[in-house]
């Protein structure tokens, strides 16, 4: 009787495995939720969230703070994150009580974010072939805050066996440019904002982008940025993730260097005179010959290219990484370029902006926002086979094009170098994707931070450049000699 009770345990048990083993549930699991995950741009600063937790924070999901400096509720004072704490996510489409993460994936409805380009990515998909997402950006976080010791770390080593888009930089780099007074009080002084002009007998002059770009490395090696870049993509590559690391567009605020520091106390932020239309003479010192005209603008563009080159280096740098660890694919970290053209084109005082303009131009407007959001799934589906399509369509087997186009360097390598030097190196290719390097003479040469370093030793310095392959586009692997002397 013992054992008649015994076998039908069994067999029901047997029964019951089989019935979930051919559950069509089972099948249609929804795949792990994509993460958004980095700073400001992606967290959607500037359009409030469905749970803001700061003081004077009232404004409701979906709208723009106003452009106010201090002047009631949801000014720019009360939206702005600190610089000396934790930031806390205020006045960003994304925002859940300053804790992102725990707001879950996206779903639609009147009370949901839709500004944000995870957002638009999330409505916008193929709603039978669609992935959950998630925003866990935090405006105002910095690369030292999501790496190891960081208020975000946790968070980070919590993403694990999915899909990242990120982007993570630009603070505290960008912030060092701000120059703002308000009835001649100064509100914000950046430690790069007076490497852009100089005040000397005869008026003003205005340094050389070279110079300002100058001021920028030197805020970014003071940061690690480059350090803590590569040590969060390790993180999420070692936790089988793949990751999409997104550049910065083109944007010019008002209030990028000592050009234009008096802030509009009427008409508050948005105010200011386009960067293209302030122009002076270029010269270092009184002594100085003058050498042509520059703009703000170029002064900002110049500094923008050279931090998205070292964001470049920073991904080519753990691309050759990645090769020499078991289990993760160099190709699991790719990059999306915006269209810097057209970007151009549409700044804060343009007809059609995706600059954002209450903030002094510094964050995507909501059309801004759709053009990451094309940005990010046009990357998507080249590089993973995912988000492809006029409706973005996340699918269980994805599929990659052959890759047929071979990719060529963007830039000229050098041929010679000074001892005891640095000097940049190209960090893309043509086709938009990171360019990493290696050195094989170690006593002559090394690679730091994406740059060429040359030691007091004469002779060839020997490099390789390497490119992943990306969707239809090959790998690119090359060598150079420079000679040193």
């Amino acid at each position: 009787m013992e054992l008649r009770r015994i076998v039908g345990v069994v067999l029901a048990a047997l029964f019951i495995a089989a019935g979930l083993a051919s559950s069509p549930a089972a099948a249609d699991d929804p795949p792990p939720s994509v993460i958004f995950m980095g700073d400001s741009v992606t967290a959607g600063f500037g359009y409030f969230g469905q749970k803001e937790n700061a003081k004077n924070i009232t404004g409701t999901v979906n709208n723009e703070f106003p452009s106010s400096w201090y002047l009631g509720d949801n000014s720019l004072s009360d939206c702005s994150p600190s610089g000396t704490t934790t930031p806390i996510d205020q006045c960003s489409n994304n925002n859940y009580n300053g804790a992102p993460w725990s707001a879950g994936p996206w779903k639609a409805g009147a009370k949901s974010p839709n500004v944000a380009y995870s957002y638009q990515i999330a409505a916008s998909q193929d709603p039978t072939k669609a992935a959950p997402v998630e925003n866990w950006a935090v405006t105002g976080s910095t690369p030292a805050q999501w790496d190891a010791g960081g208020p975000f770390n946790f968070q980070l080593n919590n993403i694990k066996n999915t899909t990242v888009v990120m982007t993570l930089g630009a603070n505290p780099i960008l912030s060092s440019f701000l120059q703002i007074k308000l009835a001649l009080v100064p509100v914000s002084n950046g430690a790069c904002a007076d490497s852009t002009q100089w005040l000397g007998w005869t008026g003003w002059w205005a340094y050389p982008p070279k110079h300002v770009v100058e001021c920028a490395d030197q805020q970014w090696a003071q940061n690690k940025q480059t350090q803590h870049l590569e040590n969060v993509y390790k993180t999420l590559l070692k936790n089988k993730n793949k990751v999409m690391v997104m550049q910065y567009y083109t944007t010019c605020p008002w209030s990028f260097g000592n050009w234009q520091p008096e802030g509009n106390v009427k008409d508050g932020p948005a105010a200011g005179n386009p960067c293209p239309s302030q122009v002076q003479k270029v010269s270092e010192c009184s002594n100085c010959p003058v050498n042509g005209k520059t703009s703000q603008w170029e002064q900002a563009i110049a500094v923008q290219n050279a931090m998205n080159a070292k964001i470049a280096a920073a991904v080519g740098s753990v691309q050759q990484w990645a090769k020499t660890q078991q289990g993760i694919s160099p190709g699991n970290i790719q990059m999306a370029v915006p269209d810097q053209r057209e970007w151009q084109k549409h700044q804060a005082k343009d007809k059609d902006p995706w600059v954002f303009a209450n903030d002094t131009w510094i964050h995507p407007s909501k059309a801004g926002h759709t053009q990451l959001a094309k940005t990010v799934t046009g990357a998507m589906c080249s590089a993973f086979g995912q988000w492809c399509g006029t409706q973005p369509a996340w699918v269980t087997a994805p599929t990659v094009a052959k890759a047929t186009v071979p990719q060529v360097i963007k830039g000229t390598v050098p041929t010679t170098a000074k001892n005891k030097v640095a000097v940049d190196l190209p960090h893309r290719t043509k086709q938009q994707n990171a360019v990493g390097w290696t050195s094989s003479t170690p006593k002559i040469c090394s690679i730091h931070e994406g740059d060429l370093v040359t030691y007091k030793k004469d002779g060839k310095c020997k490099l390789t450049a390497y490119a992943v392959r990306s969707g239809t586009e090959k790998k690119h692997e090359s060598e150079h000699v420079v000679r040193v002397k």
